[in-house]
């Protein structure tokens, strides 16, 4: 699998939280060469399962990533202009002349609109505006209330980096489906379940009703993490090009994660230590607690400029984190 050409593809999809419909096609589309079955449930979420090829399965793993990201969705209009919301977190610091893709048929680019600065009053130049302040300006093209949209603008290369819209968290859906690549299926004892889940941005339902339908044993939530930045907290932000992050905190299962620790370590996997004295942010919280609960750890990706639309990555840190779930699921 080509990781670059496989997660472009995935970020130019549209799947803002709660209408991921592009984005799971696609990624049932990437699903079908690799697993046995594939399948959509109520909600939206696109599971693909993989079954050992020699010996009947003894336990179920499921390894998850969310297949929704953030966007927009239009509200009212004055005089021309539109009022919006969005959908996820999106600091409103960056949005004054951004451009999204507003999911009509065809699709409309809208402009958020923004004041030139000869036009801003002094004493308003360091005030960032609340989205309910700002409008979108679609050039005259009339939109209903209810229209969702995303990010405009098309993934590129940036030196050593990828750079793209909704990295957050197809990153981690192109490296469940890189670790089924490292798979043995003939050695393989678990029945193994990819779940690219939906809304995840907006509290973790897809993982909430997927965890209670497949009802795991085992389950390795992946999503991305903050990569340092010369801005960033010295706490709390991780290596780009260090390798897979390793999540140690209350919605981690200790014996799964710390074996996972000394696989990474007895294969040379590059990784580092993520430590998070909470919740940690992703679907593990759901995976967890729902039923009658599973052993969950979080892998995690990390990430530059989250939740804006130049997000940014290292490919080796996918490949980190390929590697450590096969070879885990290998060794099960």
């Amino acid at each position: 699998m080509d990781i670059k050409e496989t997660l472009f593809a995935l970020s130019r999809a549209s799947g803002p939280a709660g209408y991921e419909s592009g984005a799971a096609a696609l990624a049932a589309e990437l699903l079908t060469p690799l697993c046995d079955e594939v399948k959509t449930d109520r909600l939206g979420s696109v599971t693909g399962t993989v079954r050992p090829r020699a010996q009947k399965a003894d336990k179920r793993v499921l390894l998850d990533a969310h297949l929704d990201e953030i966007g927009i969705m239009v509200t009212g209009e004055k005089d021309g202009f539109y009022t919006f919301r969005t959908i996820g977190g999106i600091d409103p610091r960056i949005l004054p002349a951004l451009e999204f893709d507003l999911l009509t048929e065809p699709v409309t680019r809208a402009v958020v609109a923004c004041l030139p600065p000869h036009l801003i009053q002094k004493e308003d130049s360091d005030k960032a505006k609340k989205t309910e302040d700002l409008y979108l300006d679609t050039g005259g093209v009339p939109v209903p209330p209810g229209t969702v949209g995303v990010f405009a603008g098309n993934p590129k290369t940036a030196g050593s980096l990828l750079c793209g819209k909704s990295f957050d968290d197809r990153a981690c859906f192109v490296t469940l489906l890189r670790a089924l690549e490292h798979i043995d299926r003939d050695k393989l004892r678990a029945e193994v379940v990819v779940c690219g889940s939906v809304q995840e941005e907006v509290g973790g339902r897809g993982a909430l009703t997927a965890g209670y339908g497949i009802h795991p044993d085992y389950v390795i939530a992946v999503d991305v993490t903050h990569a340092a930045t010369p801005d960033a907290p010295s706490v709390g932000a991780y290596k780009l090009g260090g390798g897979v992050c390793i999540n140690l905190g209350p919605d981690c299962n200790r014996p799964l994660t710390r074996r996972l620790i000394e696989l990474a370590k007895a294969k040379d996997i590059p990784h580092q230590l993520e430590v998070t004295s909470g919740m940690s942010g992703t679907n593990a919280t759901e995976y967890q607690t729902t039923r009658d609960g599973a052993a969950t750890a979080v892998l995690s990706v990390p990430l530059r400029y989250m939740h804006t639309p130049s997000e940014a990555l290292n490919t080796g840190d996918i490949e980190s984190c390929a590697k450590l779930i096969g070879t885990w699921v290998n060794e099960l």
